[in-house]
């Protein structure tokens, strides 16, 4: 009886550890989510992707930093121990004590997919105008 417990449990054993990883991988790559992390850690309250409201838009921080994985590093480290002297006349932005991999994730957001999201508005609301202005369509 003792070799056929053993036995079953050695056959559950990979099923088990093959769900603890994807269930790891799983939440790890929610929680690092750069739009998830922006509304995690409020910073909404101060930025928008297209407008300033307390401090600079994606926009400005994007044309200031750039896109490339460096630009993300380096605005990873700002998010961390922001500098305000980068950015005279605007509010004080507090440090935040989170990890490096979130920041790095919150920065790709800030600096690339915010700003292909507005692109994307951009393009849908063209579409939406063509729609309705349809010259077959009008009066003349």
């Amino acid at each position: 009886m003792h070799n056929s417990f053993l036995a079953t449990n050695k056959t559950k054993a990979p099923f088990i550890w093959g769900l603890f990883i994807y269930l790891f991988f799983s939440l790890t790559s929610f929680a690092l989510d750069g739009k998830t992390l922006f509304y995690k850690y409020n910073c909404s309250s101060c930025h928008a992707p297209d407008r300033r409201v307390v401090g600079p838009s994606f926009l400005e921080i994007s044309k200031r930093y750039g896109q490339s994985q460096k630009a993300i590093e380096t605005v990873a480290k700002l998010i961390i121990k922001p500098k305000p002297e980068h950015w005279p006349g605007m509010a004080y932005m507090p440090p935040f004590d989170i990890p490096f991999e979130e920041a790095k994730a919150l920065a790709k957001y800030v600096l690339i997919d915010s700003i292909k999201e507005l692109k994307n508005k951009k393009n849908e609301k063209k579409e939406d105008v063509e729609d309705i202005i349809d010259e077959a369509e009008q009066f003349h």
